[in-house]
């Protein structure tokens, strides 16, 4: 008689643990993994220079949404073509990488509105074959910006779109913008 109340007994509180609050938190089938490709403009402004860089690159998202309303991402780029200044100087960013919090705003059932706060490295090469010069530099700093995403919530594990404008970097001496559109796929 003692054994079917004890396994009555844990099989209802079995069932109780499965629906509470914390279990279901840890086990939630909202969350989500997504990969994205993107391209993004950058805009790179400094004091010493008497116009801004623009540099063209393709880069890769990898992310973890736990749920609607945060998201954790990793990003990493690569720069393709390059820039010259003042007709003597070539500049041309040879990469970068950042990680960053997502917290998103759903709006109805096919967008949401986010920000992005996170911590970017970048590093970049400036040459002047005229003058047997070639140098490049590395920085990181506080990355921050605004975006939208467009992915049908009746097809959460689909494909999506996103656009952006961040700040990757923002120095005394020099600022770093990107404008950037992709495609994540989640699963």
């Amino acid at each position: 008689m003692i054994k079917p109340i004890l396994v009555a007994s844990c099989l209802v509180a079995a069932s109780a643990h499965a629906q509470s609050p914390v279990y279901t938190s840890w086990h939630n089938p909202d969350y989500q993994f997504y990969v994205g490709l993107n391209y993004a403009n950058l805009d790179f402004d400094t004091d010493s220079l008497s116009e801004s860089v623009n540099w063209d690159s393709v880069g890769l998202n990898l992310g973890f949404q736990p749920s609607p309303y945060l998201a954790v991402e990793g990003r990493l780029g690569k720069g393709f073509g390059d820039d010259t200044v003042a007709g003597v100087v070539k500049t041309e960013l040879e990469h970068y990488y950042g990680v960053y919090l997502l917290p998103q705003f759903p709006i109805e059932d096919v967008m949401s509105v986010y920000g992005l706060l996170g911590w970017t490295e970048a590093e970049a090469e400036a040459s002047a074959p005229a003058f047997g010069l070639k140098e490049s530099d590395s920085e990181s700093d506080l990355s921050y910006g605004v975006g939208v995403r467009f992915l049908g919530k009746r097809h959460q594990r689909g494909v999506g779109f996103f656009a952006e404008y961040a700040r990757l970097l923002d120095k005394d001496d020099f600022e770093m913008d990107a404008l950037t559109v992709g495609l994540t796929w989640h699963f």
